[in-house]
């Protein structure tokens, strides 16, 4: 079998990669997102919102992904005020049946 061979020193690349600056990600947020959904009610799609208008390029996919990492699959638990929401929804929703028709 025929070895490929490659252009580029290998230590070369290693120093270039090494000069380049640490890029961000999400998980750098996650305290800020758990902060937002936990204590906040924030919804995972207004943490993107929130988190786009303060210049971090993100989708509500990319902030569940974070959050969920973050809590270790662990959810946490329903507030009052979370469940009262809920319940107010629930309401709405059964005052207006032809509205969840399909």
């Amino acid at each position: 079998m025929e070895q490929e061979e490659f252009m580029a020193d290998p230590r070369q690349l290693q120093a270039e990669a090494q000069k380049e600056p640490r890029r961000r990600c999400l998980d750098d947020y996650s305290d800020t997102i758990r902060l937002l959904k936990d204590e906040k009610g924030f919804s995972l799609r207004e943490i993107a919102a929130w988190l786009q208008a303060r210049g971090v390029n993100v989708d509500h996919n990319a902030v569940w992904r974070t959050y969920s990492i973050a809590g270790k699959g662990q959810l946490a638990p329903v507030k009052p005020e979370q469940f009262k929401r809920y319940e107010q929804q629930k309401t709405k929703d059964a005052a207006m049946p032809w509205m969840n028709e399909a």
